[in-house]
């Protein structure tokens, strides 16, 4: 992903001195008092289970941390004077830095934190629920100022930490009913069901959809079958692929028949095509000419410049970054943001 500087990634860690200010309120703000009295332990013990986990015995460790994940607590690894002090920071989380799909909304988001002094501290999840809450308790132990996501939480636990960090959260590229605090993004099932209605009007009948299995995707999955079934076409098929774009190449050798595919992203749908051509299925004209329709997601620049040029979902991805930091920085007004796409048509399908 390339983002101009001012970003600084960070491991999925937990683990410092810890700088707990104690309240009266474990239910609002967790304190490691409320930790301590949950797990049956003092308060020392779950001070070292954080600072120094290897000197504190399994069983006594895994009581203290399901605790944690319990309350929500997260320790401050903000160092002692600073504990109070505003961090200028704001912790942006997303799914990975290996597909650019989502460098626009970094982007976007950058350009309009980083001249008001905020830093962006970018981390990814790589599509692991549990690797998403380490990295979500390592943002908030830094104390940032806002925390910006792609997508919603993948867990309880994660949704919990959020909830108790009493500090701006954004959701983007989503479009959830109750955000936890706020969300600018699309629907991502209408945009299925805006694939789906342009290949029945192509006149395509066999249908597939090839991509990954993470929330997003599937809700596009769900929106694309659901109108194809709507309308009287056979149920389509589904291919979940791994999360590189080599993997799609080879997909069309598993979905024999089919005249019609929408990929999870344009990566996918550019690797699909690849594919087609090896296989002689894949025609320099237009649309009309394709045996194989295919339409991606993203709008990537080399989806313009291949040959066919590849037709799209064009999601707005620099607004979205845009309107989440708008989002977190003025609390008032509406808190839930469709920024809506737009289904591009070119040669591919």
């Amino acid at each position: 992903m390339d983002v101009q500087s001012g970003i600084v990634q960070i491991p999925a860690i937990m683990g410092s001195e810890l700088t707990e200010t104690e309240t009266s309120s474990d239910e609002v703000a967790p304190t490691l008092s409320a930790v301590g009295k949950r797990a049956g332990v003092s308060s020392i013990t779950v001070s070292r289970v954080v600072r120094l986990p290897e000197l504190v015995a399994p069983e006594t460790r895994a009581r203290v941390e399901k605790a944690m994940r319990e309350l929500g607590y997260v320790p401050n690894l903000v160092a002692g004077a600073l504990a109070s002090a505003k961090t200028n920071s704001v912790g942006v989380l997303v799914p990975t830095i290996a597909n650019s799909i989502f460098a626009d909304t970094v982007q976007g988001l950058s350009d309009k934190l980083e001249p008001l002094g905020y830093s962006v501290i970018l981390a990814q999840s790589r599509y692991d629920a549990a690797r998403e809450d380490r990295v979500l308790a390592a943002l908030l132990s830094r104390r940032p100022e806002a925390i910006i996501m792609v997508g919603s939480p993948a867990t309880e636990d994660g949704k919990r930490l959020l909830r108790h960090a009493r500090i701006p959260i954004v959701e983007t590229w989503e479009l959830p009913i109750d955000p936890i605090d706020a969300v600018a993004g699309f629907d991502n099932y209408e945009a299925g069901v805006a694939v789906a209605r342009h290949f029945v009007a192509q006149g395509r009948q066999h249908l597939a959809f090839i991509g990954g299995d993470d929330p997003r995707g599937t809700r596009r999955w769900l929106g694309f079958h659901g109108h194809a079934l709507a309308c009287g076409l056979r149920p389509p098929r589904r291919l979940i692929l791994e999360r590189n774009a080599s993997g799609s190449v080879a997909a069309h050798a598993n979905l024999p028949g089919v005249d019609a595919v929408f990929a999870a992203n344009d990566a996918h749908a550019i690797g699909f095509m690849a594919g087609l051509r090896k296989a002689g299925l894949l025609r320099d004209g237009p649309a009309s000419a394709q045996p194989v329709a295919v339409v991606g997601l993203g709008d990537l620049e080399m989806g313009q410049l291949i040959s066919p040029s590849l037709s799209t979902i064009s999601v707005h991805g620099d607004a979205i970054g845009r309107t989440a930091a708008t989002l977190m920085l003025e609390r008032g007004g509406e808190r839930r943001i469709d920024l809506g796409f737009e289904l591009v048509l070119r040669d591919s399908g």
